[in-house]
Formats: C-alpha cells, sequence, structure tokens
C-alpha cells in the first residue's frame, strides 16, 4: 500500500460535555488536601451543598471515587481495591504476568479472564446488537459486553465471588458508612439509609473517576505527539504503521480503527466483536475442567445471548499501551507481544505451532466448542496458507505498537530495533 502521510493534528472537541474542564478549573482554586485527606481522616473538607458551585461539586466527586478506587477494605479479604488488579503505574491493568488474578475473600479463588487496562473505556458505547450478526455487535463493557456503562462496570468486582467478593450489598454499605471518608461521601451524596442506593453512589463516583480524571486517557504517547507534530515516526515505526493499514498484510485497522477526525482522539477499536480462535491456556484454572469453555458473548458470564454465531466472540479492546501488557487475550494465553503477532501471522499457515496435535491431528481452535469453530475470523492477516508478514515486518509493526503507551517524552529515543 503506498504510504499516506498523518493528517495534521487540530485541537480535540470532546463529542459530549462533561465537567473535565469545570473540574481543572475548580482544582486552581481549590487544594486536594483541602477537599479530602490522603491519610484516612475525617471528612474535613469542602461541604458540597447548596452554596458549593458546580466545579467543587464535580471536583468532590471524582476525588470521592479516587479513594474508592484506591480502599483495600472495601473487599472480603481487606487487601483488594480496584487499583490492586488495574495499577495505575501498569497503564491502569495487572501489575503481573498472571493469567488470571487471584481473588475471594481469602485470596483463593482464581479470575476466569485476564484483567483488561480500564484506560480510554469513557466512549465504549452502551452494547448494540445491530442486525443480531456478530459484525453489527459494538459496545458495551467487560470483554463480553455485559456491563451497559462505566457504572455498571463498577459494580460487578464488588459482589463477585471470584473476585472482591463483598458477600452482599448490605455488607459492602456497611464498610462505606464506615469507611474513613465516609464524611466526604455524605458531603457528596447526602445520607441514605438504602443500602442499593449507597452502592449505585459509590460505582457513580468511581465512574466519575474513570471520566474525568487524566490519568485514565492522557493522550501523551508518541503516536499522539506525532499527531499534535511533536514529533516524527521513525523509518520503522513508520513502515509498522503502513502494515498496520495494509488490508492484505496486517490489516489492523479493520478492527482497530485509526481516527483521526478533530473531533474524536485515535481510540484503536471498533468497539466490535471477533473471534480469534486464541489457543487454549493449560494455566487457567478454570481449563482444568476439559469442559469448560469461555464463549464469550455466549456465557459463561453473559446470559442473555444465546445466538450460536456469536458464541466465542470478545469484544475488540483498544490497542494504547498495548506493549506494555503483561499477558494477552480474554485467557492470558500469550505473555509477549511478539508472541501475538506471530500468532496472528502464522495461525493459520502454521496451526501446529499453536495448536496442541492428538494422533497426528492438529487441533485447531480447542479452546472453543467444535460446534462453533465455524465462527472464526478467516480475514488477514489469517486465512492465509503462507504467513503474510516477514520477520522484519512483524518488528516493524511491533515499533509503530510501541509508539501507543501512555508517557512519552519528547526526544525520548525508541529502542535499538525501532530508530533509524
Amino acid at each position: 500500500m503506498p504510504a499516506q502521510p498523518l493528517r495534521p493534528f487540530r485541537p480535540f472537541a470532546r463529542p459530549r460535555p462533561t465537567h473535565r474542564a469545570a473540574i481543572l478549573a475548580a482544582g486552581a482554586l481549590l487544594s486536594l488536601s483541602a477537599l479530602v485527606g490522603c491519610g484516612g481522616g475525617g471528612g474535613g473538607g469542602t461541604v458540597v451543598g447548596p452554596t458549593t458551585t458546580p466545579e467543587q461539586a464535580a471536583l468532590a466527586r471524582v476525588q470521592l471515587g479516587e479513594r474508592l478506587f484506591n480502599d483495600r477494605n472495601l473487599s472480603g479479604s481487606g487487601r483488594m481495591s480496584c487499583a490492586t488488579c488495574h495499577d495505575p503505574a501498569f497503564a491502569h491493568g495487572p501489575s503481573n504476568a498472571l493469567p488470571v488474578q487471584v481473588g475471594g475473600a481469602f485470596e483463593t479463588e482464581f479470575g476466569l479472564r485476564a484483567a483488561p487496562s480500564l484506560r480510554y473505556l469513557d466512549l465504549v458505547p452502551a452494547f448494540s446488537r445491530g442486525d443480531g450478526s456478530l459484525a453489527s455487535l459494538r459496545g458495551g463493557l467487560m470483554s463480553d459486553g455485559r456491563a451497559a456503562s462505566l457504572e455498571a462496570q463498577a459494580r460487578l468486582p464488588f459482589l463477585n465471588p471470584l473476585e472482591m467478593d463483598n458477600g452482599s450489598v448490605a455488607v459492602l454499605a456497611g464498610k462505606l458508612r464506615r469507611a474513613a471518608y465516609a464524611p466526604l461521601f455524605v458531603q457528596v451524596f447526602g445520607e441514605t439509609a438504602d443500602d442499593e442506593l449507597k452502592l449505585t453512589q459509590a460505582t457513580q463516583a468511581l465512574a466519575a473517576f474513570q471520566r474525568e480524571s487524566a490519568q485514565f486517557h492522557p493522550f501523551d504517547s508518541k503516536y499522539d505527539r506525532v499527531l499534535q507534530s511533536q514529533a516524527q515516526l521513525t523509518p520503522p515505526e513508520q513502515r509498522g504503521l503502513q502494515l498496520f493499514r495494509d488490508p492484505a498484510k496486517g490489516n489492523c485497522m479493520s478492527c482497530h480503527d485509526i481516527v483521526t477526525q478533530s473531533s474524536v482522539q485515535p481510540r484503536f477499536t471498533n468497539f466490535g466483536y471477533a473471534v480469534l480462535g486464541v489457543p487454549r491456556n493449560p494455566d487457567l484454572p478454570a481449563n482444568r475442567d476439559p469442559a469448560y469453555f469461555d464463549q464469550g458473548l455466549c456465557g459463561p458470564q453473559r446470559q442473555d445471548l444465546a445466538t450460536p454465531a456469536v458464541c466465542g466472540a470478545f469484544r475488540t479492546p483498544n490497542l494504547r499501551n498495548v506493549a506494555r501488557r503483561p499477558v494477552f487475550f480474554h485467557n492470558g494465553r500469550f505473555n509477549s507481544l511478539m508472541t501475538v503477532l506471530e500468532f496472528y501471522n502464522t495461525r493459520d499457515s502454521d496451526p501446529g505451532r499453536w495448536y496442541p496435535t492428538v494422533n497426528g491431528v492438529v487441533q485447531r481452535f480447542d479452546d472453543l466448542p467444535v460446534a462453533v469453530r465455524g465462527n472464526v475470523n478467516v480475514q488477514a492477516p489469517f486465512g492465509s496458507a503462507t504467513p503474510r508478514m516477514t520477520a522484519a515486518e512483524l518488528g516493524d509493526l511491533l515499533c509503530f505498537l510501541e509508539t501507543l503507551s501512555d508517557g512519552y517524552q519528547p526526544g525520548t529515543p525508541p529502542r535499538e530495533g525501532c530508530r533509524p
């Protein structure tokens, strides 16, 4: 494909109104320490009430969400917070290379899916079915789209016996009322004896934190700097971008859109669903049962869809910070981004590399029931008897993907293999 020049950067405007600008303005007026202490003291901050400005109220809600996000007491074990599995130092993803995280009231239970990053989720739309075909499905949070909003997503781990496992809404509400920041909670939302409402308020604060705090969507990768004309891709990175776009090579854009319109920053996802035929992970505790299959949209965690044509599908994640992930895919099967690229490139040309062989027959797509293996995606880079990319091209594609990591400092040289 001929080289395509990057579009010039234009200031981005959010497509929907938010409190972000108001929060930043409030931050200039209020110190965070005046609003809420970090050490677990009382609620000696600004009272949110009739005399409080909307900016102050918005800032208070976000700061309450941050306290909730980091509170380990909001778990059955008293040792897990949201940040335990979604560490800010690891792009709000897991800090270890375990295929799934350990949770439960006694931290003896294993999750069913790899912990995702929580960054860049603020524009994921609610799940929609379109015409019901796999290609028309869009949106929803969690890898199977079963959560319609950030609030709905925030609720699930609190009561999941494999995760934070608080046991009941009443138990969790009691913890919220006894928390060191309980006065701030009341200042933001007011008093309530309704346990369910208390939990709803907590999820609203967590969602506000995710939507409004810049740490969840900093847009400060090298690629962002390139769009702002503050950096340039090296030749290997530029070649990798072309491979990313090329429908006969990487074909990554078929699922991971690069949007450069002035109104929306690139999210590197079409919010759709795909069946990739990822190999079964023998290290996943749930897979000790040979009859167990995680079929994504068809369960076991999602229960409202039973259309065979969508079984095995998982939502396409965004690719920001993908080079920093310690594990990949819903089952945590791979620990290296290069291995992921090699899987895409040779899944169909060399299946014996990826799947077990029984009696001389390669068991392709072994992590899906036989009846739904026909759903597996065969678009490029799949569906070829020969690899679509050379080893050098895979290296270039990796170089480009590394430009999507947050926290780029202008002038920082890429690693040696990605330099001019």
